[in-house]
């Protein structure tokens, strides 16, 4: 598959980038006024301007000038332009994926020590997913199955499908050479890779099939905002 994909990863907790809610449309704008802590209300508004001006600069237009069509299950798409992305973000870290040619799933999630992984993978995940968890020690287990989670929310991103796919339709093995991912029915094989971006994290992103080259890049914390459109 021909073309670049970009990767890159920046910090929300950036007060430059929560000040950007000019950008943002009013239904934007009102889902990040639905957060209960106005800290995560902050982050969103920071992911999201961040998106649009990774967008806008591909697109030659000032980020408010961005517009989103949505899929059936809410995946944002620019229509009738030739390049795909994805957004994720957890914590106080966010990762956008663009790629000229593929759909792309991305996620990114902090680990959460306090979750009990083993017994969530018995219930959604399948049996060889559940028993490789299980044979961890206790102790790395909330990384193995931080591993295990982005993986899969990443395909299924990806797919375009959110949560609305089963997480056992799906398996994911660890061999020596990377993260392998395959659909179970029909069988297919999806490109996976891990990425290591910060301590307590962990990421993935999904495509059909292997890009050209991939570029992973921090994005620097942000100046001044351009001015309104």
């Amino acid at each position: 598959m021909a073309g670049v994909l970009e990767l890159m990863w920046f910090d929300l907790d950036d007060a430059e980038r929560a000040r950007r809610r000019p950008w943002l449309t009013e239904a934007e704008l009102a889902r990040a006024d639905r957060y209960v802590t106005p800290l995560h209300g902050a982050r969103f508004i920071a992911a999201r301007s961040t998106l649009r001006e990774l967008l806008a600069q591909r697109l030659g237009c000032h980020p408010a000038q961005v517009r989103f069509e949505y899929g059936a299950k809410g995946k944002p798409a620019l229509p009738g332009l030739p390049f795909h992305f994805n957004l994720s973000h957890s914590g106080n870290y966010a990762l956008v994926g663009i790629h000229p040619e593929s759909e792309l799933g991305v996620d990114i999630e902090g680990e959460r020590p306090s979750i009990q992984g083993p017994g969530i993978a018995r219930r959604f995940f399948t049996a060889r997913e559940a028993a490789w968890l299980e044979g961890h020690a206790p102790a790395a287990q909330p990384h193995a199955f931080c591993r295990l989670w982005t993986c899969k929310e990443a395909w299924m991103k990806a797919e375009g499908q959110g949560m609305a796919l089963p997480l056992n339709q799906v398996e994911v093995t660890f061999p020596s050479s990377g993260a392998v991912l395959r659909e179970l029915t029909p069988p297919r094989e999806w490109y996976v890779r891990e990425l290591e971006l910060t301590p307590g994290y962990c990421a993935a992103v999904v495509m059909a099939r292997a890009p050209e080259s991939i570029r992973v890049a921090r994005l620097p914390r942000a100046t001044s905002s351009l001015p309104a459109p």
